[in-house]
């Protein structure tokens, strides 16, 4: 998420709100003021943003902020406030999708995750859920739950899916978890039970031997735990999508584990093959998972010619078209998230810039050295 970082004001607990730019007095239930050139009388505001040195009211939770970091902010965004000064946009009003984080918990150490789990928090929960509660239904398309690992939370985890269904049942809901969970038979039918018209589990596997996904994922046991866990969501007619991130560890097996998709999980709506994001413990672990895609595009055109012939859907994510083979264009997605999208100089180039996922903005200099501008004459 983005963050931005000033002086706190009477902010004495963390706050959530929706940012309004124009203050009405009928319209301040929830919401939190934008106000560049200060305010005298922030009445029925949760918390005001104002620029550094501005005029604010005395005992308003407030946050001085420089004025290019209040120029982020849009109408219908929903930001916190918390007491060490930072705003952060928990959701932003612009964009298609947008992610619900429900705890930093998670019961894999995944050598790739750029997240490393840490303990629960209550307070992102409570966030999360007073995010459900602030926002209209037509603000909201798509939603992604994650982590961590959402479904840690137990029962917590089935009371926020019940209200996205009471409320939001419309929307798309992507659900980024490893699965382990759902090994349970009564958990996995609990949350079959609640009936989510447009939900998909997002299930990362990350190979198709046992030895070498427990490896992966940091803890013995998890290659069985989330395969019987997509059984059982199979079985209460879940839509699953396999996520498979593609590192030095499983990229030569990339056609074979297409091939162990197709035998076990026929019933898979979708594949992602995906680039990693190198940050967090990809980088702790950079020279046992880095490769450059380039050096396994042959494969990965492999592995996603074979599912599309047995009529399985396969997408490419985080991989830039220059370093896929031509043909496999057609099946590489945008699919890095908009706050952590970037492009580099000599992009500016390249005559397919704008069907590119580009980069991730957090991967910094962690790049592949074989990126370069297209031409048309490809």
């Amino acid at each position: 998420m983005k963050s931005y970082k000033g002086t706190p004001k009477n902010v004495k607990r963390q706050i959530t709100g929706i940012i309004c730019t124009s203050q009405h007095i009928l319209l301040g239930t929830g919401k939190v003021l934008v106000a560049p050139n200060g305010i005298r009388f922030p009445f029925g505001y949760r918390g005001v943003i104002v620029g550094l040195e501005k005029q604010i009211a005395r005992r308003v939770p407030s946050i001085l902020l420089e004025s290019h970091d209040i120029s982020n902010f849009s109408d219908g965004d929903c930001v916190t406030l918390s007491p060490d000064g930072t705003v952060s946009i928990v959701w932003e009003s612009r964009s298609p999708v947008n992610a619900l984080f429900l705890t930093d918990a998670c019961d894999q150490r995944c050598l790739m995750c750029p997240q490393p789990p840490g303990r629960h928090n209550d307070k992102t929960y409570d966030t999360a859920t007073e995010l459900l509660k602030l926002l209209k239904p037509q603000q909201v398309e798509a939603i992604c739950i994650t982590g961590g690992e959402p479904t840690t939370l137990g029962g917590k985890f089935i009371d926020i899916m019940t209200a996205i269904k009471r409320k939001f049942d419309h929307a798309n809901v992507m659900i980024l978890t490893n699965g382990k969970n759902f090994a349970n038979f009564r958990f996995a039918e609990e949350f079959a039970n609640i009936g989510l018209s447009n939900a998909t589990l997002c299930v990362s596997l990350h190979s198709d031997i046992e030895e070498l996904n427990d490896e992966i994922a940091g803890v013995k046991g998890s290659f069985h735990r989330t395969t019987q866990g997509l059984y059982n969501l199979a079985r209460f007619r879940q839509r699953v999508e396999i996520r498979h991130v593609i590192s030095k560890l499983n990229a030569s097996r990339l056609e074979q584990f297409a091939h162990f998709l197709y035998r076990n999980f026929p019933f898979a709506s979708h594949t992602a093959f995906m680039g990693m994001e190198m940050t967090g413990f990809a980088v702790t672990n950079y020279d046992r998972l880095w490769i450059d895609p380039y050096e396994y595009k042959y494969e990965l055109a492999r592995a996603v010619k074979f599912l599309h012939r047995t009529n399985l859907a396969v997408s490419v994510y985080n991989v830039p078209l220059c370093l896929l083979q031509q043909p496999m264009w057609a099946y590489a997605r945008q699919s890095i998230s908009g706050w952590k999208n970037c492009y580099l100089r000599i992009c500016d180039e390249c005559c397919v810039r704008e069907k590119c996922c580009g980069f991730f903005s957090t991967s910094g200099d962690l790049l592949s050295i074989r990126i370069r501008p297209i031409s048309h004459k490809m």
